[in-house]
């Protein structure tokens, strides 16, 4: 009886450790709303995430702002659902948002900056200007384009940050009209 129950609680810590890495770790993400192709999570930033989507953010490094200063959105795939990778090239687009300043970054499949020299991991709303507008994510410069650098970034991610949000963007995320990620080509045909 003893062995049975000593045996019982160590494949419960067992599984237990299994799916508390899996979470952390694993290619999971929990809740949140999809806008298109950009994921969030309303539990980053808030006073109330529990220990497993603190342990995802600590794991990522996002070192999470409070919701009143920033929210997050990222998209892993372009606006057809294919993952985001280094070798294609793509337009993203959009306009001005319901926030006083924000900010796109590209991420590589590690969760860090690609490793490339190009320094072009990031665009601003003072880069881009409020209105209309658009740029190129690829491995290549774009003439006449503003660019975020793909090279060497794998199956990479985009983070737009949303700082200091107006309401609706906490209230009714659904309804935000956030960038368009049009793939344009790959390899060759990028």
């Amino acid at each position: 009886m003893i062995w049975r129950s000593a045996l019982a609680a160590l494949a419960g810590l067992a599984g237990g450790a299994f799916l508390a890495i899996f979470l952390v770790f694993g290619p999971v993400e929990l809740g949140g709303i999809s806008v298109g192709p950009w994921r969030s999570n309303a539990l980053i930033g808030a006073t109330d995430a529990g220990p497993v989507t603190r342990a995802i953010i600590a794991r990522r490094g996002l070192l999470a702002l409070n919701r009143s200063e920033t929210v997050y959105f990222t998209a892993w795939k372009d606006g057809n659902g294919d993952a985001l990778r280094e070798d294609c090239r793509y337009r993203v687009s959009g306009q001005d948002m319901p926030t006083r300043w924000w900010s796109l970054t590209l991420y590589g499949e590690d969760d860090f900056l690609p490793v490339n020299g190009d320094n072009a991991h990031a665009l601003t709303e003072t880069d881009l200007g409020s209105e209309s507008w658009s740029f190129i994510a690829g491995p290549d410069a774009a003439p006449d384009s503003p660019w975020l650098s793909t090279r060497n970034a794998g199956e990479f991610s985009i983070t737009l940050r949303l700082y200091h949000p107006e309401q609706v963007v906490l209230d009714d995320p659904d309804s935000l009209d956030l960038p368009e990620i049009e793939r344009l080509g790959c390899g060759e045909d990028a």
